[in-house]
This record gives structure tokens, C-alpha cells and sequence, in this order.
């Protein structure tokens, strides 16, 4: 017993002595003491700590490029793990359907199990701060950070988390864009001073069987489209990179982003449509490439719009007159010391310079109401390698039309149709437009059809059907003759009026 009191003592004694040359020492020693204490409080916590932690952030390390890892958790945790959470967040889609989207909330913990082995998750999301006394919250680190995911798991499931569990969610995550992928319409955007991504469900309407073409033309489009979907092993064995650029040109309204609807739902790709004026200069313009996902359409609308300033200042002349004041909404400039514009060189170079290799299978379509406007060096073979004329309907895409709008394949009135459309530049949105039936003329026909008697109502109800599809028919092509009749007057007139006016 006086042993121990003694070796108390002697303890005491020992730090009072410590503490009072700890006093004495410099100021600098004990900065540098506090340093080495704190380095070694996380290490020590680690050897005692049986839990280990990985992270998965929303953006790569210098937060330039998402990061798909990502994307893969948190589609497997809203699948694998929903039933065990308790806070979850519900929006509507745009799918045309009135079941609410479950997804788990932020700072939400779950749990998964893999073999036996218990995963604890949680979404953490930007300026997360420790909340709550569990197992993810205890570990040290959970301070400001980016949006991202922490696996929590036991020292002896390593092994199995990083050969085992986490390939099983990219597995699992393949499959289920495989089978339940809703594609999406993208749009960039300023947000706190930097242009960023945001999306929408996207479901066009439009098909390949709903174009208003010529048939040869779009089976030739489709062919191709197949052709760039399958050519993975070219491009590698050729040594470019798999993308495919379209120019799509053509008067307004010959149905430029309706052909763009229809690629998209016949590849199942995503659309991103790219908007230039809102892009501050090069840099900006390449982390919004870098963040589009493969299987993509890259979009970029009336790039004539654009262009005609670039044009016209690489050739020294004044722009063009009457130009429509869109054409002046953004600047850009053939001169990389211009930092501070996106550039000619820096759009090339997203489209087919050294970043286009970054990614693969990815469509650029431009669109344009004015060919002859572009440079040359936008739409060289190689960077546009499909040139599509949008034109003016003809005969065969007025049979499309009246196909999908009035269900007819024949008429008296088509003769003469084809005779006026030969003659007439219209748009297939005009002559679409024509062929929709009007609320009116559905009231006249209802009361017509009212009067049928002594018919069974199976009978009644397929003749009142069968009737009013002939009189919207005869209605609607008559409005088109009539349409297409002034039209072609006023062309033969604008001439003779113009010279009056002259003279």
C-alpha cells in the first residue's frame, strides 16, 4: 500500500515537473506539440475504430467530371434499399403518369446486407454536418464536402466490399437502366456563376413512322443511325472516336427537331440540348461536355444563328442585313487570346478535337434555317458526316400526314393536292396543321350522325364513326386546296407588286 501511494506521489510530482517546464518552453514548441497531438488523435482513433469508410462523391477529384459511381449507388440504394428507410422525398415525373418517384432523403442512413455482411449507407449532401449518434456520424470527416455517398463496413469485410459488393451494385445498376431506363432531356443553365445541367423525363412524340419524308430517305437515316450503334469495334479498330455528327437544314418548320425526337427514341439515347449563349467562355464549355453521358445526343439549335457573327468577323465584312435579332445574342470569336468568349477553335475542339474523345457513342446534331452561313470549318466531313435536308413537303410526305392524321390513304382531292404542292413551297407544319379537324365541324357531324335510326348500337356507334372520319376527311383536304390556292396566288402576285413599287 505504500508502495502505491508513493508511485502516486512520484506520478504527481512527475507532472507537476512537466507542466512547469511546458511553461517555460517557447511559444513555437507548443504550436508545434499541438500539431503533432492532432495528427496522431485520427490514427490513434483508427487502430481502435473496427469500422472503415469509403466515400463516393458526386464529382471527381478536382470536381470536374461526374462521377458515375455515383449515379450507380444511388439508383441500387432507391431500388435495394427503400423499404428500410424512414425518410424519403416523392416528386412527379414527366412520364405522363400519376405515381409519385420515391428516392431517399439526405442524410438518410439504410442498411444493406451482402453475404452475411451489414453495409451502412448514407447520402450526404453538400455542407453535410454530423447529425445524430450513429455509425456513419461517429466516424471522423463528415464535415463540408460535395454531395456524396458514405459505405460504412466492418474492418473484415474489406476483401468483400471491394471485389465483391461494390462490382454486385454497377452490376445491378446496368441492369436496371437496362430494363427501367427513362430517357432525358438536359439543358444547361447559369447557376451561382457556372453553367450546369439540369433534366426532365423525355418522352417525343415523334417517330420515324410519324416523319413526314420520303420513305427511302428516312429508312437511309435509320440504316446509319443502326450502322454508328453497332460500330463500336470499327471505331477502335480504326482509331476514332465513336461519334457521329448531323446537319440538319432546311427552311423553319420542315420538322428539324421533330427528326431530333425521332433519333432519340429510335436509339433510346438521351438529348442534350446545348445552349452557347449561356456558356461564358472555353473551360466552361468543356465541363459541360465532360458531364454528358454516353449514349447522347448533343444538340445544338439554329447554329447559323450563332455562326453568322463568327463568320462574318474571320472574313473582315459587316454583318449581314435584316438578320433576325437572335443572331446577336452571343459573341464568338475566331481568337484564342479571347479568354473570355467560347471560341471557334474551343467548339471544334468539343466537337471534333481532343475532347471528343472523352466519352463515346455520342451524336452532335446542329440545326440550321441557313446553310450557306456556317464556316466551313464547323461542317467539314468528319465533324458533320450527315448532311439532312429538312425540305418542304411534297406529294409522299403528304400521304404520311394524311396517314397519321385522318387515317386515309386515298382521295379525290389528292390529285389536285399533289398538282399544288408540286407548284407551292409549304412546310409539313403548315400542311399538319390543315389536317386537324376543328371542334366545329366534330359538332356538325355529331348532330348529323344523331339522326341515324333503326340500326343496332354496334351498328350506329361503327357507322357514326365511319362517317365522321369521311366528313373531317372531306373538310379538312378541302381547307388544305383552298389553303395551298392562295398561297400560290400570292406567289404569282408578290413578284408583279414588288416591280410596281419599283417602277
Amino acid at each position: 500500500m505504500a508502495l502505491s501511494v508513493e508511485k502516486w506521489v512520484g506520478l504527481g510530482s512527475a507532472m507537476a515537473g512537466f507542466g512547469l517546464l511546458w511553461s517555460r518552453m517557447p511559444e513555437h514548441v507548443h504550436d508545434e506539440a499541438r500539431h503533432i497531438i492532432s495528427s496522431l488523435v485520427p490514427m490513434v482513433m483508427s487502430y481502435f475504430n473496427p469500422y472503415e469508410q469509403i466515400t463516393i462523391s458526386k464529382y471527381g477529384e478536382e470536381r470536374f467530371r461526374r462521377n458515375k459511381m455515383f449515379d450507380a449507388v444511388s439508383t441500387y440504394l432507391t431500388r435495394a434499399c427503400l423499404d428500410y428507410a424512414s425518410k424519403l422525398k416523392a416528386q412527379l415525373g414527366n412520364n405522363n403518369k400519376d405515381d409519385p418517384l420515391i428516392s431517399l432523403d439526405d442524410n438518410q442512413e439504410v442498411v444493406d446486407y451482402f453475404d452475411g455482411a451489414h453495409m451502412w449507407w448514407r447520402l450526404c449532401p453538400k455542407s453535410a454536418k454530423k447529425r445524430g449518434d450513429t455509425v456513419i456520424s461517429l466516424l471522423p470527416g463528415d464535415s463540408d464536402e460535395p454531395p456524396c455517398y458514405r459505405l460504412v463496413f466492418h474492418k473484415r469485410h474489406r476483401k468483400l466490399v471491394l471485389d465483391s459488393y461494390l462490382p454486385s451494385v454497377v452490376r445491378q445498376w446496368h441492369e436496371l437502366i437496362a430494363t427501367n431506363r427513362q430517357r432525358q432531356l438536359f439543358t444547361n443553365h447559369s447557376q451561382e456563376g457556372k453553367s450546369v445541367w439540369t433534366n426532365v423525363q423525355y418522352n417525343p412524340p415523334a417517330t420515324f413512322d410519324t416523319l413526314a419524308m420520303d420513305h427511302s430517305k428516312k429508312v437511309e437515316i435509320m440504316e446509319d443511325l443502326t450502322a454508328f450503334r453497332k460500330a463500336k469495334e470499327y471505331h477502335s479498330k480504326v482509331g476514332k472516336a465513336w461519334k457521329r455528327g448531323y446537319l440538319l437544314h432546311g427552311p423553319p418548320g420542315t420538322g428539324k427537331s421533330t427528326m431530333i425526337g425521332a433519333m432519340a427514341n429510335f436509339l433510346k439515347y438521351d438529348v442534350y440540348d446545348l445552349d452557347l449563349t449561356s456558356i461564358k467562355d472555353n473551360a466552361e464549355l468543356r465541363k459541360l461536355f465532360l458531364d454528358t453521358t454516353d449514349k447522347s445526343i448533343i444538340v445544338i439549335e439554329d447554329i447559323d444563328a450563332i455562326e453568322v457573327e463568327l463568320t462574318t468577323k474571320r472574313k473582315g465584312k459587316e454583318a449581314p442585313q435584316g438578320k433576325d435579332d437572335k443572331h446577336v445574342v452571343i459573341e464568338l470569336s475566331d481568337k484564342n487570346i479571347d479568354k473570355g468568349k467560347v471560341t471557334l477553335s474551343g467548339l471544334l475542339s468539343f466537337v471534333d478535337g481532343l475532347w471528343s474523345a472523352c466519352g463515346s457513342e455520342r451524336i452532335f446534331v446542329f440545326t440550321t434555317n441557313h446553310v450557306d452561313r456556317l464556316d466551313p470549318a464547323l461542317i467539314r466531313r468528319g465533324r458533320m458526316d450527315r448532311r439532312i435536308e429538312m425540305s418542304y413537303c411534297r406529294f409522299e410526305a403528304f400521304k404520311m400526314l394524311a396517314k397519321i392524321y385522318l387515317d386515309i390513304t386515298e382521295h379525290s382531292l389528292f390529285g389536285e393536292i399533289e398538282q399544288l404542292l408540286d407548284e407551292i413551297d409549304t412546310t409539313p407544319a403548315d400542311v399538319a396543321d390543315n389536317l386537324m379537324p376543328q371542334g366545329k365541324r366534330n359538332g356538325e357531324i355529331d348532330r348529323l350522325l344523331e339522326e341515324v335510326n333503326g340500326a343496332s348500337a354496334d351498328a350506329a356507334g361503327n357507322l357514326m364513326l365511319r362517317v365522321k372520319r369521311r366528313r373531317e376527311a372531306d373538310d379538312c383536304l378541302a381547307g388544305l386546296v383552298e389553303t395551298l390556292k392562295k398561297a400560290k396566288m400570292k406567289a404569282a402576285t408578290s413578284p408583279m407588286d414588288s416591280t410596281a413599287q419599283e417602277s
